[in-house]
């Protein structure tokens, strides 16, 4: 996908110059767009196709394809619109020779391989607010329903029963909602149950205390959030800090008689904790409509069976305006970019012609990963980002190189398929300060890229610089010097420069049957501190974090793990 670009052509003018008609460049565009071919894959409302026939497209809708089925047709077409039924796999990418776009009809692009569309130039669009009023509301409702007992009332009376004693449920005024995320879901959630008359804490990590103090939203820790909540909803990302987030000593920390409520991912909640939890009375009742494995496993029946549990089969966005909402903005979306107009919900990296320059791959490589190292080592909330480059190769390259740090931090901590336009975006809508500036100071290095970023506790400072095509070192951690490689598992500590503490730190690694690749000690500071990175074979269990952090003269452990 390329930039539209003006040219200016010298020729002799034709005798019938006169009549000939100069297109304007929306009548070149909708000339472009008719030209395109469009493979509708899975089920889609049909206002998909309406959008596209409107503009000119043609469609075909062909559901149910095997890989092999669409290997031999995708080559026809200039876009393909699916759900999560398909698989577009790097084998059907590579079968599609004319594919400009893909299309996805809904938040998740698991099942699209973005790294693989990225390489051939195909821009991959999903549209991630589509189905956040319908998520809201079933929350919501869920909340509700927990509330006053609905679902086994219901149950109860449908059996022949009149237990009005047995389903006597709680009022929601006064009641404190405890909010794990504040994304675009849990904001519209806090919205519609301050409604009710709830006091609300919320917990995200990247929603600036000033903002949410502005909903009227308390901001805390997790841990305190959910120790408060009478009532608990969750609307965090399925990342592996977030996995069994809510776990059997989470509960325990609860109130009694906690209610929670779970429409976000499954594998955030402890299932097996949670069963225990309603059984003993911590936990009063639970509404889900998202399950570890879906359709669940038979470990998982026991929990949806449980008395104490309203159970929905994932159907946050099962709604027909979220259904149709999303057909209508993906089809929008896909003629935007046939057009070459500004396209909304772009996942992989939109700027292909700069990104992809050989002399700034190497440098947006560089960016992204410093920017992944400061979000899996910072503390506190992200207040100001700036970058700060050196160097003619990266002169125009700027607003790219902070995008791409952008994308580091944030896709780290949220688990998002943030790219170079989503990124820049989730910042501002956080009213996080970003800069970026280009310095012509003396340096020791041809180039370097500069991170800085400000948390409510602290400022992190990295820098780092390219020695070849795909040679990325960083060579400042805050104010340190050193060099190493960003890649793979890094076990990172500060300790004091002293005999013994290096040995007793790779003994433990040793024990541990972890082997150390590399490893390379900065600079000593003025406190006789000194950074510490060990490239390492795998990943190093918490509880070995834990153990090392309480060797004598060794502090601020981490493991870091860059793609």
């Amino acid at each position: 996908a390329t930039e539209p670009c003006c040219t200016r052509t010298t020729s002799t003018m034709p005798k019938n110059a006169a009549n000939t008609v100069v297109e304007s460049p929306a009548k070149k565009a909708k000339a472009a767009i008719a030209q395109k071919r469009v493979l509708i894959a899975d089920a889609i409302d049909a206002v998909c196709s309406d959008v596209l026939t409107a503009a000119g497209v043609a469609v075909d809708r062909k559901t149910g394809l095997k890989e092999a089925e669409l290997k031999a047709i995708i080559g026809d077409y200039d876009g393909m619109i699916v759900r999560s039924a398909t698989t577009v796999s790097a084998g059907v990418l590579e079968a599609a020779k004319k594919m400009h776009c893909i299309g996805r009809a809904g938040t998740g692009v698991d099942n699209i391989d973005c790294a693989a569309a990225t390489r051939r130039g195909i821009v991959v669009i999903n549209t991630p607010g589509g189905n956040t009023i319908s998520a809201a509301e079933h929350t919501c409702s869920l909340i509700c329903a927990l509330a006053n007992n609905v679902a086994q009332a219901d149950a109860s009376m449908k059996a022949g029963k009149w237990d009005r004693k047995k389903y006597v449920g709680v009022e929601l005024q006064g009641k404190t909602l405890g909010v794990l995320g504040l994304g675009r879901v849990g904001r519209e959630v806090v919205s519609r149950m301050q409604s009710f008359g709830m006091t609300v804490v919320g917990f995200d990590p990247l929603f600036p205390a000033e903002m949410a103090r502005k909903l009227n939203i308390e901001p805390v820790t997790a841990a305190e959030a959910m120790r408060r909540a009478d009532f608990l909803t969750v609307h965090v990302p399925l990342l592996e800090e977030t996995r069994n987030m809510i776990n059997a000593e989470a509960l325990a920390s609860m109130k009694p008689n906690v209610r929670i409520v779970n429409c976000a991912r499954g594998g955030i909640i402890d299932e097996e904790a949670l069963r225990h939890a309603l059984d003993n009375g911590q936990v009063a009742g639970a509404a889900l409509d998202v399950f570890e494995s879906e359709p669940p496993n038979e470990d998982e029946w026991p929990l949806i069976k449980h008395p104490k549990v309203i159970a929905t089969p994932h159907l946050g966005a099962s709604t027909e305006e979220a259904q149709a909402k999303v057909a209508q903005e993906i089809a929008q979306s896909m003629v935007n970019a046939f057009a070459e107009e500004p396209v909304v919900g772009v996942v992989n990296a939109p700027n292909l012609t700069l990104a992809q320059m050989p002399e700034l791959k190497p440098w947006v490589m560089l960016a992204e990963r410093l920017g992944s190292l400061c979000a899996q080592v910072l503390e506190g909330q992200v207040r100001s980002v700036s970058v700060e480059l050196t160097g003619s190769v990266l002169a125009p390259s700027e607003s790219l190189c902070s995008a791409s740090c952008l994308v580091g931090i944030f896709g780290t901590v949220t688990g998002e398929q943030l790219n170079l336009i989503s990124a820049p975006a989730f910042a501002r809508e956080r009213e996080i300060n970003v800069s970026h500036a280009f310095s012509t100071e003396p340096c020791a290095y041809s180039a370097l890229l500069k991170l800085t970023v400000e948390t409510t506790k602290a400022t992190h400072v990295l820098s780092g610089s390219v020695f070849g095509p795909r040679q990325v070192r960083v060579v400042q951690f805050d104010e340190h010097h050193l060099e190493f490689d960003p890649s793979g598992y890094l076990f990172i500590y500060k300790s004091i420069d002293k005999p013994g503490v290096l040995s007793r730190v790779s003994g433990l690694l040793g024990e541990e049957d972890i082997n150390i690749g590399s490893a390379v000690t900065s600079t000593c500071n003025s406190n006789k501190e000194v950074v510490n990175v060990f490239a390492v074979g795998k990943k190093v269990e918490a509880a070995t974090l834990k153990r090392a952090a309480a060797l004598p003269d060794v502090a601020n452990v981490r493991l870091v793990h860059l793609f």
